[in-house]
């Protein structure tokens, strides 16, 4: 490779620090509000290192891909991290389509200068929107469902592939010297992951767009759009009810003082079956004399079988079974 010269040298100089908070936004390394100075400081770079490539006239409008020299394929990205950039910056609500709206035309010009390099050969959805093709109501017409979902997932696919490739890339410089040839692939396959990546945020963008057009138009106009009136609703009306009567019912009766008894077992036993003694259950135990004469059948019924067992035993002795062919 060639030594870098003293603009080139000043060039990375204010471009790698951009892309290294490219990578840690990437990352999420920082928070919300420690993001915000940062991103600032990365705008600024980037305008920095813009004047000096129109300085030094890098990129021509009639060479291809091929043509362009290896050190100066990092600084194509510059438009597109400006892009991101601007997405990130947290502003107020009034401010934030302007800052949509820069990202849209850092996103858009890095994709157009892509395909003016031959890098990419796909038509791109803004070519054709003055003379886009409308429906009978006069809409444009919007792609389907089905469309969008498998543009996202072919998108996803080639981002991972590439991922892949720029890390195998990376390997083999680390592995061996520094080759033009394989450091010009990595460039290549970073340009190519950032132009998916692209498509992808200015399809949030044109998604994000309306909602604060439409936040406009309420925050300057809000008598137009007064806000909706939340019905009342009717609450029944409680009804005062005692927990514990004091701390010793709740000891002993537990929590509430239904629990405690109204009534004695002798004031419930009368009020069940009052005072004929007729009414009340009948008892399911046999009496004492049927339990005894129960008894004394059951003996004598043991005794008799066991007799019979013995006067068995007498007559068949132990092992006269069956005894044909056992010798």
């Amino acid at each position: 490779m060639s030594e870098l010269s003293d603009d080139e040298v000043s060039l990375q100089a204010l471009f790698e620090p951009a892309k290294k908070l490219i990578s840690d936004i990437e990352d999420g390394v920082y928070t919300t509000a420690e993001l915000q100075p940062r991103l600032k400081t990365g705008i600024e770079n980037l305008h920095s290192v813009t004047k000096v490539v129109n300085q030094l006239k890098l990129y021509s409008s009639n060479e291809q891909i091929e043509d362009v020299p290896t050190n100066s394929l990092p600084y194509l990205l510059v438009p597109c991290f400006l892009g991101i950039f601007h997405q990130n910056v947290i502003v107020d609500a009034s401010l934030k389509l302007d800052e949509l709206r820069k990202s849209k035309v850092y996103l858009r010009n890095f994709l157009d200068r892509l395909r003016n390099l031959c890098l990419i050969t796909t038509k791109l959805p803004w070519d054709d929107e003055d003379t886009e093709v409308k429906d009978d109501a006069g809409k444009k017409t919007k792609m389907s469902v089905e469309e969008i979902r498998r543009l996202k997932l072919e998108r996803h696919k080639k981002k991972q592939e590439l991922k892949v490739a720029e890390l195998r890339i990376k390997k083999q410089l680390e592995a061996v010297s520094i080759d033009e040839q394989n450091l010009r692939e990595l460039y290549i396959t970073q340009l190519q992951f950032w132009c998916e990546r692209s498509h992808e945020e200015l399809q949030a963008i044109e998604d994000e767009i309306p909602l604060l057009k439409m936040m406009a138009e309420r925050s300057a106009h809000p008598n137009r759009y007064p806000a909706p009136s939340e019905p009342l609703k009717t609450v029944p009306q409680l009804k005062p009810f005692i927990i514990t009567r004091d701390a010793q019912q709740k000891q002993v009766f537990g929590v509430g003082y239904p629990g405690i008894p109204a009534m004695s077992v002798d004031e419930w036993y009368h009020q069940k079956f009052g005072c004929n003694p007729h009414n009340a259950p009948q008892s399911s135990a046999p009496e004492p004399q049927q339990q005894m004469e129960s008894e004394e059948e059951d003996d004598d019924e043991a005794r008799a079988k066991a007799m019979r067992w013995d006067e068995y035993k007498d007559d068949h002795r132990r092992g006269w079974g069956n005894t044909q062919n056992k010798g």
